[in-house]
């Protein structure tokens, strides 16, 4: 327990340095530290109740999970909308909270094997401090993810190994919070309970406690679902986007796997004509728009769907395809030639004065091509501009270690899961079934509805157990193998 203890406040130290790291040099209150749920929070916070998530006074909303929104309207009530005070106060959080969740996982893991925790525990700090795109960028708001999916697999081996009111507590209080985080989280607790219930299911005492974890669940999901009919006059019992980016993933991508620069042209978010839409119909007539063209995609082609959802599984679980679809600039463009490549669709305006050039893996002979055409006044500083974050874009993502990560990211900790099933003889320990389980339901409506890399991040937590189950499970295989003489 006291080497618990010492990793756990390593863990801390490590989490905080790297959080200082990541976002000191950037910390501001911008638009890329609040999107949407920052947007509800400022509304929540101002008095317009949860509403408004792309900004402009458009009424309520039920487009994102509650519980961000609310941990992230709560630090503003406290420290003020959209601060650099706000920004530093959610920075704490996030150090916090993935502190937690790595307190939770050593003492979760800690009677499985010194092994385990260890790897684990080296496994989850090294992608929280150094993964592109990890949980301490810019404020993200995977730590709650990875701070619930700890919580509930801490919760589900206390109840197997030593059940007790603590356990009991922490099922209960994960599972009435997992729901508003996310659908993969609704998912993984219902699993959860279903596999703590099914052994006992002949003792009706023994029962008590998923039951009443299943009750919490569905509390939580039935005063957000009354919620959102009081206010958009519908039943939604999580999110109202689904349509939206089922559509998105499904019709507006032919593979199933959007591309930034697909995502950028139609979230209301970064697109002024979409947000317009938006604004002019309404939340819920908005996403209906989308109900027909992905209805009748599926209808028309299931088989390509099927092939979508396998290709969006293939990424979660073997090689996460890791482009950005674009690279950001701050070239000063001429107007004119700003104008031109705005309306080409070749540039998408981010924030007051940055911009995205969108389809920056085009081959360079043909965007030298499409760039000319266009007429530029500076057309080779354009081109010149161009062609630098090509390469940037080029070395991140296709250098060997940026397809070496894709690997990482997904298809190692499903190898480390499997390799330590056949070391074992065919079976997982416990820890790495759990979060296996876990990880199962965290996935499972992203693969089917869309899938990308930010869906990814969430599973950090459970991806460290399977390198801790492998780790644990080769050193025991060598202790077993006699020695040679």
């Amino acid at each position: 327990m006291g080497q618990s203890r010492l990793l756990a406040w390593t863990g801390l130290a490590v989490v905080a340095a790297a959080a200082m790291a990541h976002n000191l040099p950037r910390l501001s209150p911008g638009m890329f530290n609040w999107a949407e749920p920052g947007n509800v929070a400022a509304a929540l916070a101002e008095g317009r109740g949860f509403s408004d998530p792309f900004d402009g006074k458009t009424g309520a909303t039920a487009w994102v999970s509650p519980l961000p929104a609310l941990v992230e309207a709560g630090v503003f009530t406290l420290f003020g909308v959209k601060t650099a005070a706000s920004a530093a106060a959610m920075l704490l959080l996030t150090v916090a909270g993935l502190a937690g969740a790595h307190a939770l996982l050593l003492s979760a893991l800690a009677p499985h094997g010194a092994w385990m925790r260890g790897a684990a525990s080296a496994a989850f700090l090294a992608a929280c401090a150094l993964l592109p795109g990890g949980p301490l960028v810019v404020l993200s708001e995977a730590w709650l993810d990875l701070l619930l999916s700890a919580l509930l697999l801490w919760a589900a081996l206390e109840m197997r190994r030593a059940p007790g009111r603590r356990a009991s507590s922490a099922l209960v209080a994960a599972a009435f919070l997992a729901p508003l985080e996310n659908a993969g989280l609704a998912v993984s607790v219902a699993l959860v309970i279903l596999a703590l219930a099914w052994p006992d299911r002949g003792s009706v005492r023994k029962l008590a406690v998923p039951a009443a974890a299943a009750a919490a669940a569905l509390a939580a999901v039935g005063a957000w679902s009354a919620r959102n009919a009081a206010a958009l006059g519908r039943f939604i019992p999580l999110k109202s986007n689904g349509w939206f980016e089922l559509s998105l993933a499904n019709v507006d991508s032919a593979d199933g796997l959007p591309r930034m620069e697909t995502v950028l042209r139609r979230l209301p978010y970064f697109d002024v004509r979409e947000f317009n839409r938006y604004s002019s119909l309404g939340e819920m007539r908005y996403v209906d728009a989308f109900r027909a063209p992905a209805l009748a995609a599926l209808r028309s082609d299931p088989l390509h769907f099927a092939g979508n959802v396998m290709r969006r599984l293939g990424a979660a679980v073997v090689f996460m395809r890791r482009e950005g679809g674009g690279e950001p600039t701050d070239f000063h463009f001429r107007t004119g030639d700003w104008g031109r490549l705005v309306s080409s669709g070749e540039l998408i305006t981010v924030g007051p004065t940055g911009g995205l050039w969108t389809r920056i893996d085009t081959p360079p002979l043909a965007e030298r091509a499409t760039l000319h055409q266009l007429g530029l006044r500076d057309e080779a500083a354009i081109l010149r501009d161009w062609s630098e974050k090509r390469m940037a874009y080029d070395a991140e993502y296709f250098s060997l270690g940026g397809l070496a990560l894709a690997f990482l990211v997904s298809g190692m900790p499903v190898a480390a899961l499997l390799t330590s099933a056949f070391l074992r003889g065919g079976s997982l320990a416990p820890p790495a079934a759990w979060a296996a389980t876990i990880a199962f339901g965290m996935l499972l409506p992203f693969v089917l509805v869309n899938h990308n890399e930010r869906h990814q991040l969430p599973l950090v937590a459970m991806q460290s157990v399977a390198v801790g189950a492998c780790a644990q499970a080769c050193t025991d295989r060598l202790r077993r193998r006699p020695a040679t003489p």
